[in-house]
């Protein structure tokens, strides 16, 4: 059963390959000389034109037109004349490559909260100190507002810790981001 619907799964992703690969060949245009299969519109195969034809004064002549180049004239091929100038065919890949290569805006980050801003204070002082194995972070949580971490143990402020020195070292912090502020 899953070797059979992997099988399905798999031609279907062929198919979808192929059809996507010659609607991406079919977009590009031919090089001057050659000419590739020609498919015959409606108009052509039945000699209708779908504009209509404007009536002119009387009494005014229109200069004739050049006559234009006509493609896919090989065996069962309806001749069609070939438009002067039409416009180049928007290229997918080249449009996609336009998108990815335009400016990025990198975001303006957040400001920090002041509990983020003591927390990295606090991190500086606790490197190379006796309590850095502690692992001691301050945050900023919604509906609790400032908590303290110790470890897994969570405390509702800095006078909730039950560590002295741990208490120590947080106001140290706070004293220090007090300093900064103040400059």
């Amino acid at each position: 059963m899953n070797a059979s619907l992997l099988i399905i799964v798999g031609l279907i992703g062929i198919a979808i390959g192929f059809a996507l690969g010659m609607a991406v060949a079919s977009m590009r245009p031919t090089p001057r000389g050659e000419t590739g299969p020609s498919v015959p519109t409606v108009e052509a195969r039945l000699n209708v034109s779908s504009k209509p034809t404007p009536s002119k004064p009387m009494g005014v002549e229109e200069p004739s037109p050049l006559p234009a180049p006509e493609v896919g004239t090989g065996p069962g091929d309806v001749a069609v004349a070939a438009p002067a100038s039409h416009p180049s065919p928007v290229n997918p890949v080249s449009v996609l490559a336009r998108a990815l290569q335009s400016e990025v805006r990198t975001p303006i980050p957040a400001p920090k909260s002041i509990a983020a801003q003591i927390d990295e204070i606090l991190q500086e002082m606790l490197e190379n100190s006796t309590l850095e194995s502690r692992a001691i972070r301050l945050l900023e949580l919604p509906n609790k507002g400032m908590v303290v971490m110790v470890g897994l143990n969570q405390y509702g402020g800095v006078e909730a810790v039950p560590d002295e020195d741990i208490k120590g070292m947080i106001r140290a912090a706070v004293a220090e981001w007090e300093r900064r502020v103040s400059q």
